[in-house]
């Protein structure tokens, strides 16, 4: 997939940097820059054109979330990260109105990032699409989708996820031996996967002995 184009909305320079990094690491995102302010933000918004923002609520000359207000008013398209340590009910309810696909309350660890980042590139991938199916809708507006999932690991489904995404027809022992799982745990969350309707799981009768499954994306 075509990068994300990405601008860093944040007043701290350490906390822009560590972010940017993360990106890099987390592959398939472009950084444009920083916006060290909301006059800044606004003048880089209009000039390079990102499809995500990392925005941060307090900025030296306004909140973060007026710029996505003005944006969304204006008919953007465009997604968001708030990543702030604003964590009062109105801010979180303004980013909730005006479509932010994820809210991080600082100090964010590297782990809840990356899920975020996740989510900001399962939204662009269904973006980019003519039109969508039904099981992505469902996954895109229940939110979280591990809540569905009691006893596995939030990060570890996101794996498997983009493990599916990246196409092709798995077996859990395949699966787990490229992410470093076993194959009954690659199992539990392929058959997840396959319970929310995200996977289809189909026999494969070439297999030796017991005829293996196969998992790969709806």
């Amino acid at each position: 997939m075509t990068p994300i184009r990405t601008l860093i909305v944040e007043d701290d320079l350490q906390i822009a940097a560590l972010h940017r990094r993360l990106l890099t690491e987390a592959g398939g995102f472009e950084v444009l820059g920083y916006a060290e302010t909301l006059r800044v933000a606004r003048a880089m918004t209009a000039t390079l054109a990102p499809e995500l923002l990392l925005l941060d609520v307090q900025l030296p000359d306004g909140r973060g979330l007026d710029l996505l207000r003005e944006l969304r008013a204006g008919g953007a398209r465009l997604d968001a990260i708030l990543v702030t340590a604003a964590s009062d009910t109105a801010s979180v309810q303004d980013a909730l109105a005006h479509g932010a696909a994820d809210y991080l309350v600082k100090p964010v660890t590297p782990a809840r990032f990356r899920q975020g980042l996740e989510r900001a590139r399962e939204r662009a991938a269904l973006w980019r699409r003519p039109d969508v199916r039904q099981n992505d809708l469902d996954a895109l507006f229940r939110g979280s989708p591990e809540s569905a999932a009691p006893g596995l690991d939030p990060g570890t489904l996101q794996r498997v996820r983009a493990a599916l995404r990246a196409g092709g027809a798995h077996t859990a022992a395949e699966l787990g031996a490229g992410l470093g799982l076993s194959r009954v745990t690659a199992w539990r969350y392929l058959e997840q996967l396959a319970l929310s309707g995200e996977a289809v799981a189909e026999t494969d009768a070439g297999t030796v002995g017991r005829p293996a499954k196969r998992y790969r994306r709806v």
